[in-house]
């Protein structure tokens, strides 16, 4: 089957140096993967990556660059939230018992004292008892007071969150219903392009209007130039 003729160029009128966008694109770029490793011993792994490289005209006919939807704030702030929790909820019931137990222990140490002395008695309960009764009375502080500190950054977090999550919504709004719908008709139309090689224009068939190749991504997007086609 014969292949459809080359559109006459808007410009000069010819046809011999007419070519495809897609075609001329495709061999005027390279894409190629490497295979990335990160870490080492069990703790490697690996990720495939992609490259391109382009000459010079493959750059100037580069198709419309998707935009990048927003990303939903709802990962990072779990993954913050939770790593909070699990600190404050390990570290806060023990933060003060240096204050209440090591540091009497260690002071008369560090003075000089044969052996720290035995935790007073409390009422005639046993030392033993009345140490129970100090880390035990220590840490119950902290923990509430441990307790009230994540009470406090998790309504922070949420207000955080809420902050980001009405921004997220606004700005995939933006993406769905203006952003993504312009690029795939940018891209739709990038697809009916041909280049003249003699005039270094680019043009739609049916739009009959050379665009300089310089041009080309304003005059995908910008309804100006369809206006004047």
């Amino acid at each position: 089957m014969a292949a459809d003729p080359l559109p006459n160029c808007p410009k000069c009128h010819q046809t011999d140096q007419i070519q495809k966008v897609t075609s001329l694109y495709g061999v005027n770029t390279e894409e190629w993967y490497e295979t990335e490793q990160t870490g080492s011993g069990t703790h490697s792994s690996s990720r495939r990556v992609h490259h391109e490289a382009h000459t010079q005209l493959g750059l100037r006919l580069h198709p419309p660059s998707k935009p990048v939807g927003p990303t939903h704030p709802g990962w990072v702030w779990g993954i913050v939230g939770l790593i909070l929790f699990i600190v404050l909820s390990a570290l806060c019931p023990f933060a003060l018992v240096p204050l209440f137990v090591l540091v009497p222990l260690l002071v008369p140490l560090l003075a000089g004292s044969a052996a720290p002395p035995t935790p007073p008695a409390i009422a005639g309960l046993p030392s033993g008892t009345t140490l129970v009764i100090i880390i035990g009375g220590g840490a119950l502080c902290v923990g509430l007071a441990g307790l009230a500190v994540i009470i406090w950054l998790g309504l922070r977090l949420r207000r955080r969150f809420d902050r980001g999550l009405a921004e997220y919504r606004e700005k995939k709004a933006a993406y769905e219903g203006d952003e993504l719908p312009h690029w795939q008709s940018a891209q739709k139309r990038w697809e009916q392009l041909y280049y003249c090689m003699r005039d270094e224009t680019v043009f739609i068939p049916a739009e009959n209007k050379a665009i300089r190749a310089e041009d080309m991504e304003k005059y995908l997007y910008d309804s100006f130039f369809r206006s004047q086609s």
